[in-house]
């Protein structure tokens, strides 16, 4: 498996990997999905996922169920093989029309609040931006912003244990999915980002 450690925050492990949600060897598996394609249809991982889970993947959004609004999440809790992950959670990314990478934020900070809610040991999301249609150049900075998302939600959930209102947390690793042909630059981008970021309770 390629896979890169890049630090800790919070006393979870942060690495980077080279698969997707299908083969994301987690607890908790968390694939970014946006209300609908630029493209006009699933690519990449996504698509990828979406016949794993045999065409229920766009069956639940078109159905409602899932919309891909921005921080929306819905757990699949009992997903079919081949997932690797023991579970799995959509995560909206919004709109893609006027879309920026500051929006993985707020969906990341959701995805990792509901993997630490769920007392998941461990768990990866899978941005899923190229695969729906988003253009490359358009993805700078996406490192950064996924970085700051999760390091909210485990200093929220800090905060939250020093009131005495939480537990410590499950959550030992965390694994951002990276392409395989991008795998060296991301890791050293999630990297540098981490180490630049202050207050991650180390």
């Amino acid at each position: 498996m390629n896979l890169r450690k890049i630090g800790a925050a919070f006393g979870t492990a942060i690495d980077v990997a080279a698969w997707d949600a299908v083969g994301a060897e987690v607890d908790l598996s968390c694939a970014g999905m946006f209300a609908r394609e630029p493209a006009g249809s699933l690519t990449g991982g996504l698509a990828h996922l979406d016949t794993a889970l045999q065409g229920k993947l766009l069956q639940l959004r078109r159905e409602g169920h899932f919309r891909g609004r921005l921080g929306e999440c819905l757990l699949i809790a009992a997903p079919p093989q081949p997932l690797a992950a023991k579970r799995l959670l959509l995560v909206g990314l919004g709109e893609p029309e006027g879309w920026s990478t500051a929006c993985l934020e707020e969906a990341m900070r959701a995805a990792a609040t509901f993997a630490l809610a769920l007392g998941a040991d461990s768990a990866a999301f899978a941005p899923g931006m190229l695969d729906s249609g988003i253009p490359a150049a358009a993805t700078a900075g996406a490192p950064g912003h996924m970085v700051d998302g999760l390091v909210s939600a485990l200093r929220s959930h800090r905060r939250l244990q020093q009131l005495g209102l939480a537990g410590p947390p499950a959550l030992r690793r965390w694994t951002f999915d990276v392409g395989a042909a991008r795998l060296e630059q991301a890791a050293q981008q999630f990297q540098d980002k981490l180490a630049a970021t202050a207050d991650t309770g180390s």
